[in-house]
């Protein structure tokens, strides 16, 4: 089978250069505040290239923040996996230490946040559609490994709860990535969390592991 040929991998490393630049400028300046001609600037190649790879600037970031929550599902997922593979382990453990990692995200990952922080005012409608067809249906995969070990409540509505749950790690991530002291808006988030949390879980397990 004959590989991709010069002009694909010229096309392909420009458009990573474009998503590489728009990375940089959302972070730092923010969307509203990046032009197509600062991106394609920063990228060193011209407006039309970018609009040849991307019908606007919204749609470049629509691309960003599926990626971010598209690698926070594959850690998702890689828990339950976990979680299966270890019946005798508590799982509540395995679910809090993925909760922390999220919103740990916020404090040491600025692409995280400012992409999260960013999505609802950007996206408007397709915020919603991204994060319940991206990011929603790992965590309903989740609660139901553990609806199959019996962690939580009987009869679980687990579409309902992923997409409360989610919606709760959002919003987590707003209210710290707006604190002055974000480590310890963390604290307080994450503890807060894991409270609601031990309402999902069955009588006899803790959340906490």
């Amino acid at each position: 089978m004959r590989g991709p040929n010069r002009r694909q991998l010229y096309a392909e490393q420009t458009r990573a250069d474009l998503v590489a630049a728009a990375r940089t400028l959302f972070v730092y300046n923010g969307f509203a505040d990046t032009s197509v001609e600062a991106i394609t600037a920063a990228a060193q190649v011209s407006k039309g290239t970018f609009y040849h790879h991307f019908p606007d600037k919204k749609a470049m970031f629509a691309e960003l923040y599926t990626e971010l929550l598209q690698g926070i599902g594959a850690l998702a997922d890689a828990a339950s996996e976990a979680i299966r593979a270890t019946p005798g382990e508590p799982a509540w453990t395995a679910v809090s230490d993925l909760t922390h990692a999220f919103l740990r995200r916020t404090i040491d990952d600025p692409l995280h946040r400012e992409l999260m922080a960013q999505a609802p005012s950007v996206l408007v409608e397709q915020y919603r559609h991204i994060n319940d067809t991206v990011a929603q249906p790992p965590i309903e995969r989740l609660l139901t490994v553990l609806a199959e070990r019996g962690d939580v409540k009987p009869d679980l509505p687990v579409a309902t709860v992923a997409r409360l749950l989610l919606t709760v790690l959002c919003e987590g991530n707003q209210i710290i990535a707006a604190a002055a002291d974000r480590d310890d808006a963390l604290a307080r988030t994450f503890h807060t969390i894991t409270l609601l949390m031990s309402g999902l879980a069955a009588d006899g397990v803790g959340a906490h592991g």
